[in-house]
């Protein structure tokens, strides 16, 4: 037993330090002056939106705060926002419809089509936008988004400089206000980075749809979300292996502070375990080898991590070399999880590591054996793990 738990201590330490490299060898991206010109390329913000009235003004308030230096406000001719109402039950269409009347902002709302057999809501969505955009460049976000007044002109200058057929962002957490929040923000972040570093790798694992971009000629040529449309999400997963099949090269991250997406952490547990069953279903789907092979990995060692435990609590006591290698995992995961948490302005959501430690493992193996049966709720959809 002690053997088996310290050779998956070893592997998964080796595994964070070469997510640790990698995340490191990206590039921060610096903002130059710009000067627009033909050659800038136009880009479309593409939102799908489904019941969220509460936060999708504060988005819009933030685009129409858009800058292209202290003085100026970015221009509007060369961007435009759409909103893609998702069949919302609540007042988003009429709160996006009377924000649209008193600004400047270029915003377009249109109604994705209701009753598309076999398609994912949210897909459709934002291929709908996509349809009613003529721009080189897609941009997608969330409705229960924040982003910060350079968001659009860093992901321009560096669309404008590296051409990617695929780029993600960083995302986090907006304000959180509990102890449970700022553990998401802990989870979350380890995400992200090791997001970022396998892309670096040019070994994509996943990105998130908060904060992407996408040329179009890379989208049409992939066939857009053709052979995953049945499932529930997955836009910006899927999406981003297509991609790099057919562009290995042009998959890049953008590494930029500025450029960094706010969402909200899920406030109850409910809530948390229903995303979290959402993101897990998703793995079985995959044709990616590395993606399951990592997925099957991280799930055998949180397994045998937390039997081993068990086990020397209860029936053993820990000797000091495995004591040790518990140390080596928390410090191996401390230096990546400070170097992210730094570059999303986090870094105060350390302190939250060592009971994280207590608690990650549980719920990693709890969480991958309910994502294989049954279901899970989202925005107010009941979706079943064969969709």
């Amino acid at each position: 037993m002690e053997v088996i738990f310290a050779v998956f201590v070893l592997v998964y330490c080796l595994l964070i330090v070469r997510f640790h490299y990698y995340w490191l060898q990206i590039p921060v991206f610096q903002l130059q002056p710009i000067k627009l010109s033909e050659q800038t390329p136009r880009v479309s913000v593409i939102i799908p939106v489904r019941n969220e009235v509460q936060h999708i003004v504060s988005l819009l308030q933030d685009l129409e705060q858009q800058r292209l230096n202290a003085q100026e406000v970015f221009p509007k001719n060369y961007w435009e926002v759409i909103v893609v109402d998702d069949a919302s039950e609540d007042e988003t269409a009429t709160s996006v419809e009377n924000f649209v009347r008193q600004t400047e902002l270029a915003i377009v709302l249109i109604s994705s089509d209701i009753g598309v057999r076999n398609r994912s809501p949210k897909k459709q969505a934002i291929w709908r936008g996509i349809q009613s955009s003529q721009s080189e460049y897609i941009i997608t976000t969330d409705g229960d988004c924040r982003v910060g007044p350079y968001w659009l002109l860093t992901w321009l200058q560096f669309l404008q400089q590296n051409r990617p057929a695929l780029a993600a962002g960083g995302v986090t957490f907006h304000r959180e206000k509990s102890w449970f929040e700022r553990l998401q923000t802990i989870e979350f972040a380890s995400l992200i980075g090791m997001s970022a570093a396998s892309i670096q790798a040019q070994q994509p694992i996943t990105c998130n749809g908060a904060n992407l971009a996408f040329s179009r000629k890379a989208f049409q040529k992939v066939g857009g979300y053709q052979g995953h449309w049945h499932v529930p999400s997955g836009d910006d997963e899927f999406l981003l292996h297509a991609i790099f099949r057919q562009f290995p090269k042009e998959v890049l991250f953008l590494k930029s502070p500025e450029a960094v997406v706010e969402t909200y952490a899920k406030r109850t547990i409910t809530s948390f375990v229903q995303q979290r069953k959402r993101w897990a279903g998703k793995w079985k789907m995959h044709r990616e080898f590395q993606v399951v092979l990592l997925s099957l990995l991280v799930f055998v060692f949180h397994l045998c991590f937390l039997l081993s435990l068990i086990y020397f609590t209860v029936w053993t006591k820990l000797d000091y070399w495995l004591a040790g290698l518990l140390f080596l995992k928390i410090g191996v995961e401390w230096a990546f999880l400070k170097s992210i948490l730094r570059f999303l302005k986090k870094k105060e959501g350390l302190i939250n590591l060592l009971p994280l430690q207590l608690l990650y493992s549980a719920y990693f193996v709890l969480i991958g054996l309910v994502a294989s049966s049954g279901g899970y709720t989202w925005k107010d959809r009941k979706h079943h793990q064969h969709d």
